[in-house]
């Protein structure tokens, strides 16, 4: 047998099998125990940590944790698999049951600035979860984040794509205003067409988010001739949305 690679880190994750089928690895079994102490601040910041919007994905995560959730294989109901942890919405608990102030406490955690990083500027092409994920980790770093979003407001599909009975846009503007408050710079209402000339506006570098929106067309029998019926989801989704 060789030898755990205790420098390797993702062998911890894997010993636990919801935090290995978690995307972003989040350390599930410690948010748990710290909501179950009601240390509500320190689980959202422990999903921040790894989740960036850990309120918005209380509510709409797809959830790849729970199928892989030990509990299924060691607990027994009468003979009936037990339903897993609800892994999903404890994400929300922490988010919903978070202090006033708990703005103040993420700053406290946050990494040292790089010496020189106020040099550089980085642009960012979309207001979606992946700039604002960027954003998020070189803010604090000293670095000069810009946004760049068509629309209004930041969010991307989840403030376009989501229905309000699902994700009330309160919380959207919550937990991306967290992000814009390390001082990024925000510029919506501006679509971006040209990298050649974005770059030209002395920008080090630019981070290209600008998601897929647009849905895909299944040509299938009848498709056609049933046109003026049939609305591409997404693009359903945005038109009520700005319409409203």
């Amino acid at each position: 047998m060789q030898p755990t690679d205790v420098g390797n880190p993702q062998y911890f994750h894997k010993v636990v099998d919801c935090q290995w089928a978690c995307p972003a690895h989040t350390q599930v079994p410690r948010y748990i125990r710290m909501i179950a102490a009601g240390r509500f601040d320190d689980a959202y910041l422990l999903n921040w940590d790894s989740n960036v919007f850990p309120g918005i994905l209380g509510r709409t995560c797809d959830r790849p944790c729970e199928p892989a959730c030990r509990r299924g294989r060691v607990e027994e109901n009468n003979g009936e698999k037990p339903e897993p942890v609800a892994i999903c919405r404890l994400k929300r608990v922490a988010a919903d049951n978070r202090s006033a102030d708990i703005e103040k406490r993420m700053r406290e955690r946050l990494p040292a600035p790089v010496p020189g990083a106020e040099r550089f500027r980085i642009a960012c092409v979309g207001g979606g979860p992946a700039s604002l994920t960027v954003a998020r980790d070189l803010a604090p770093l000293g670095y000069r984040v810009t946004i760049f979003e068509a629309d209004a407001k930041g969010g991307g599909f989840m403030r376009t794509q989501v229905p309000r009975f699902r994700l009330p846009e309160a919380v959207i503007d919550e937990e991306v205003g967290y992000i814009l408050g390390l001082g990024v710079e925000f510029v919506g209402n501006r679509e971006i067409d040209s990298m050649k000339s974005l770059l030209a506006e002395d920008f080090d570098a630019i981070f290209v988010g600008c998601g897929a929106p647009r849905g895909r067309n299944l040509h299938v029998p009848g498709r056609d001739e049933a046109a003026a019926w049939i609305h591409l989801g997404i693009e359903w989704l945005a038109s009520v949305y700005f319409e409203h």
